[in-house]
């Protein structure tokens, strides 16, 4: 196993309700995902978002 840190571009046109769909698909040519989470969103002063998220993948 071994831990990821990575962060995701959170596009407008994105509603919160698709943020899974979102993760798994931009995680997954990383390794089978065991267990992910989003730590943080962060907002830049244009209004820009990117999401924080950590995961536990296979390798």
């Amino acid at each position: 196993m071994r831990r990821l840190e990575r962060q995701l571009p959170w596009p407008h046109t994105i509603p919160a309700q698709q943020l899974r769909r979102l993760v798994i698909q931009e995680l997954a040519h990383e390794a089978p995902l065991l267990r992910w989470a989003i730590t943080a969103v962060v907002v830049d002063s244009s209004g820009d978002r990117c999401l924080q998220v950590e995961a536990v993948v296979e390798g």
